[in-house]
């Protein structure tokens, strides 16, 4: 068995309108939410081994939260993940090395809230920042992850 847990970034932050979307930040709220959801995450006992995170400040920043009380675990920040379609993300978690079991993807919507609806078939409008999920795909290896069975072990984010 696998599994993949997929977040979306913290609360990011508007008010500095010479940032690009790329370098925006997180706000007080994407702060306080990120450690909390890595806790969270430590709480359903399925801790990555490999962290998948988009390059963008947001993305970056939510990722320096999480690791504190999840460890230290590999991480590959990839630009191909910034605001990243479903299908690209998906074609990421199918390179994942077969010797990993758990890898955690962040990013960005609408990607991962798509990505949730195609392989865990969770009828949600919108994830929410912050929000993090668990799949379980019943398979040895990450490149079945479009055809082997799959179930959600658990959606949560920090209003939840």
């Amino acid at each position: 068995m696998k599994h993949i847990i997929l977040m979306r970034h913290a609360k990011s932050d508007w008010s500095n309108g010479e940032l690009t979307d790329h370098q925006r930040t997180l706000n007080t709220r994407g702060n306080r939410d990120a450690p909390l959801m890595a806790t969270r995450i430590k709480g359903y006992g399925k801790l990555p081994e490999l962290m998948l995170v988009s390059d963008a400040t947001r993305t970056r920043e939510t990722w320096q939260h999480i690791t504190k009380p999840l460890g230290n675990v590999q991480t590959k920040f990839d630009r191909a993940l910034y605001m990243a379609s479903p299908y690209t993300i998906i074609e990421k978690l199918k390179e994942v090395d077969n010797l990993i079991d758990t890898v955690l993807l962040i990013a960005h919507n609408p990607g991962i809230t798509e990505v949730f609806h195609i392989l865990a078939n969770i009828d949600i409008d919108n994830v929410p920042t912050a929000g993090v999920g668990c799949i379980q795909l019943h398979t040895d290896k990450f490149s079945e992850i479009e055809n082997c069975k799959k179930n959600l072990v658990y959606f949560t984010y920090p209003k939840g």
